[in-house]
This record gives C-alpha cells, sequence and structure tokens, in this order.
C-alpha cells in the first residue's frame, strides 16, 4: 500500500464514452444544468446576486442561496472543460458580472449579509457565511480552468484574502472557524491552483483551530458534536454529528495530510474512514441515520425506517473517499465511493433529470412520510 504517493488525473484526461454514465451525463448537459438554472431564475436566486434587495420585495435572500448559484456554475464549468458552449458561458458571465460589480472593496461578497443584516457580517457561525465562499472559490477555479475567464476567480481570491486576513491574521471576526465545513477543501484547491501558501496556511489554521476554540457557538438545538467542535481533530476518531460538515472537513483534512505529508493526520483521517464505513453507513452507501440534525449518530445503528441518509452526504463521502484514495493505494476507498455513486448521489436526481430528491429512504414506512421531514440546517 502506497502513502501519500497518488496524483490526480486531470478530468480534462478522462472521457466517458458510452455505457450508463455516458446516458446519465448526457440527460444532465441535456436536461439538468438548464433545469436548474430555470428553478434558481424563478426564485429569486440569480436577482440577489444583484444586491438590490430591499423590505418588502419578493425573494429575500437566504443564506444558502449564493452556494446554490456558484455550485451551478461549477457544475456548468464541467460540461465546458469537455465542450465549449457560447450559451452556456454567456448565463454563467452574467452571473460573474454581479458579483464582479457588487463585491466591495475589501472583498466581501455575501447577498444575505450585503443586503438583509449587514452588521451580522462574520457574526454568527452557524449562518453559512464561509460555506458559500467555498462554492465560490470552488465554482471559480472550475470556470477558470474550463474557459481561461479568469473574473470570476479574481472575485474569489479578493474574498479569500479577506477572508485570510479577518480570521488568521486579525482573528476580528466573532468566531474562529467555519460552523458549515467546505471552505477547508477549497482553500486547499485554490493553493493547488495558484501555489499561494497563504491559502493552504488558512485552510491549515480552519482544520488545526476546530475543537479548541471558546468563540465557536453551535446551534440552540444541539451540541458542539453536531459542527464537529468536540474535540480537536487529530482527536477526533469516531465520525459525529452532521454528515455533510462532517465529510467536508475530513476532505479538507485528507487535502492537507496528503500535501503535508503528515502521518498522524492522514491516520485519524483511515480511522473516520473505517468508522464510517464499517459501523456507520448503509449497504447501500448512505450515511446519516437520523433526520434530527441530518447526523450520524452510534455504532451499528442503522434503522430501515427512519434512515434519512442525505443525498449531499453521499456525495461528501464519494469526495471523501476520492481523497483517501489519492493518499493511500488502496481499492477500498474507490470501492466505497462507487456504491455512494451509484446508489444514494445517484437516486438523489430523477430518471427524468429534472427533479430533485433530497433524502433516501431505505424503504418507507407507511406511519411516516419520508419526504416531509422539515430541513433543520442544511
Amino acid at each position: 500500500m502506497g502513502r501519500f504517493t497518488g496524483e490526480p488525473v486531470s478530468f480534462m484526461n478522462s472521457n466517458i464514452t458510452g455505457g450508463f454514465w455516458k446516458q446519465r451525463q448526457d440527460l444532465f448537459r441535456a436536461v439538468t444544468v438548464d433545469a436548474l438554472y430555470d428553478r434558481f431564475k424563478e426564485t429569486g436566486r440569480f436577482e440577489a446576486m444583484k444586491m438590490n434587495w430591499r423590505e418588502g420585495m419578493p425573494y429575500k435572500p437566504h443564506i444558502f442561496w449564493e452556494s446554490d448559484v456558484t455550485k451551478w456554475i461549477e457544475g456548468a464549468a464541467y460540461f465546458l472543460q469537455k465542450k465549449r458552449d457560447p450559451e452556456l458561458e454567456a448565463r454563467v458571465d452574467e452571473l460573474v458580472s454581479y458579483m464582479a460589480r457588487t463585491q466591495e472593496d475589501n472583498g466581501y461578497l455575501n447577498a444575505y449579509f450585503t443586503v438583509v443584516e449587514p452588521e451580522a457580517r462574520f457574526t454568527r457561525r452557524t449562518d453559512h457565511e464561509l460555506y458559500c465562499a467555498g462554492h465560490l472559490i470552488e465554482g471559480a477555479i472550475a470556470y477558470a480552468e474550463a474557459t481561461g475567464k479568469k473574473a470570476m476567480l479574481e472575485v474569489a481570491v479578493k474574498y479569500a484574502d479577506l477572508i485570510d486576513r479577518v480570521f488568521r491574521v486579525e482573528h476580528s471576526a466573532a468566531f474562529d472557524t467555519p460552523g458549515h465545513e467546505e471552505i477547508e477543501l477549497a482553500l486547499m484547491k485554490l493553493y493547488d491552483y495558484t501555489k499561494e501558501e497563504r491559502y493552504r496556511l488558512l485552510a491549515e489554521y480552519f482544520i488545526n483551530t476546530r475543537g479548541t476554540s471558546e468563540r465557536d457557538e453551535t446551534y440552540d438545538f444541539t451540541d458542539q458534536e453536531h459542527m464537529q467542535s468536540h474535540k480537536p481533530v487529530r482527536m477526533q476518531n469516531t465520525a459525529e454529528g452532521h454528515c455533510v460538515r462532517a465529510l467536508y472537513l475530513y476532505s479538507g483534512m485528507a487535502d492537507l495530510a496528503r500535501s503535508t505529508k503528515e502521518e498522524k493526520l492522514g491516520d485519524i483521517c483511515r480511522q473516520l474512514f473505517e468508522n464510517i464505513t464499517e459501523r456507520r453507513m448503509y449497504i447501500t452507501g448512505g450515511v446519516g441515520s437520523t433526520y434530527r440534525g441530518e447526523s450520524f449518530t452510534f455504532d451499528y445503528d442503522l434503522p430501515e425506517y427512519t434512515a434519512y441518509n442525505e443525498t449531499c452526504a453521499s456525495i461528501a463521502l464519494a469526495l471523501f473517499c476520492r481523497r483517501m484514495w489519492l493518499m493511500d493505494a488502496d481499492s477500498r476507498y474507490a470501492d466505497c465511493a462507487e456504491r455512494a455513486l451509484y446508489n444514494t448521489a445517484l437516486s438523489g436526481v430523477s430518471l427524468s433529470g429534472d427533479e430533485f430528491f433530497y433524502e433516501n429512504p431505505v424503504s418507507v414506512n407507511p406511519g411516516r412520510n419520508a419526504f416531509n421531514e422539515s430541513r433543520p440546517d442544511g
């Protein structure tokens, strides 16, 4: 087994030429990209990027909306890497122009905290600011790689530099680490793309500081395990709390371990993978056995009728697996990613490509409508 030896194969150097996944890929390009664009447009997500909402107007920006827009751009960019499309690029360029025009001089960019609660920026750890920033960074890198256009990347870099100054240098925010992890792995991508050391240092700061800060609050309804802040990361060897948060964190940890070749952090990632896949994962590759906090629970607690198995969590599991097989030459990581993709990731999109499923029950209990549970925190 090799350790810290894997090099990723570029997306541009791989092609699906036929079969099952080619059919799905073609469907997503022909239907899903436009379906999402139309839905985001009709619900006001794109309008929110103009930063002109005022009280009494429709489509009040939500704290999640920024990430929806930039994640759509990232998906569109992957298709553009394979085949340029002027119409699709024009849609993206219009959204990027909104970002460039409305970004503040200091680099800040978030629709909700600009027009709804400007006084609250970087004060509430639970409100997804850094999560949205991470998706902006990922979308910007993907679009730059696909088209060579750097306007969105310039926006993302300017914002990342502000976050670095506020959190790592000045410590002037009201909290120390992201409430919803994601920016850690995005910063590692930005470091790999730009070779600017400060982005790796910021990712390392967020990872190393987690579980050590007295300023990092959590939701009223839960505890610090929900946000993986109950212990420093090198003392966490069981998967706890909100599944998507956890798996994004573990992905960032694996990226950092591979970059620095730190055996201790790498071993923690291996222990977390084993805990998830041997004790806290359904046979389908689904994770998150309860809708309460969309969370892991405890070893072997995998109920059939109340299984939650959020689609996003299986996607995050596949991302973690990919990083683990880059770190270790072990086929079980690829096997796990494939299981998650074929089952609870793929089942999140309808056969028609224009409807989506947030959770993936193993079976349906007549006493519970699995699709009517509330979404607690994203």
